[in-house]
């Protein structure tokens, strides 16, 4: 396995490429498709594009994406709206038009990848966490010390504060986070660390 982590997106976005025995999955490809793009070898087979939820920094090349490789587009239905064509463009999503899949909570097979979908609304409706193997990508969810922001469109505190509470209590110490922005860092290091993992109030935020 081997993820490969590049912050081209709008406000320094980290778009994830993740390779996986001759196999791909793109991770909130932010932009650059073709950039992107450059980094799949000739030999390895594209099975998705992930979204961990539907604002324009972490979807801005899905659409260029799935002209070159035609592969399925998984985002949380509830983040659907944010993006469907007929809402046209907001500050902070755009449309996308190739076809969606639903990302659903529980276990997911994606083309070769056994996945987990964490649903973790408060950044937006649809926000979810992916987890392969004891990786952890939490978009805009949980980030090295901080947070997302709640004030965007689909946002909400206290559907926020329960995500939370759900990372600290179930997931485990040892897994890698991967996140919209910023740094990798570990759940264990978040909890030890990150002041809205410690006291989960919804007043901090």
């Amino acid at each position: 396995m081997k993820i490969e982590t590049l912050p081209i997106g709008l406000y320094g976005e980290n778009s994830y490429i993740l390779h996986d025995n001759g196999h791909v999955l793109f991770i909130d490809p932010g932009r650059f498709a073709q950039e992107l793009a450059q980094h799949v070898g000739a030999d390895e087979t594209v099975d998705g594009i992930l979204l961990t939820h539907g604002h324009v920094d972490h979807t801005g090349a899905v659409d260029d994406l799935y002209e070159i490789y035609h592969c399925p587009v998984y985002l949380h239905e509830g983040d659907f709206e944010m993006v469907n064509p007929a809402n046209g463009k907001s500050a902070y999503s755009t449309p996308v038009y190739c076809p969606l899949n639903p990302l659903t909570a529980g276990n997911m097979k994606i083309g070769t990848f056994d996945l987990e979908i964490i649903p973790t609304p408060g950044h937006s409706k649809g926000s979810v966490l992916i987890r392969y193997r004891n990786r952890i990508f939490s978009g805009d969810t949980l980030f090295a010390g901080s947070i997302g922001r709640t004030d965007l469109f689909g946002g909400d505190e206290t559907e926020m504060v329960d995500s939370l509470r759900l990372i600290k209590e179930r997931l485990t110490d040892d897994l890698w986070v991967y996140p919209g922005h910023g740094d990798a860092t570990t759940i264990g290091q978040e909890k030890k660390t990150n002041p809205f993992l410690i006291y989960q109030r919804a007043n901090l935020f």
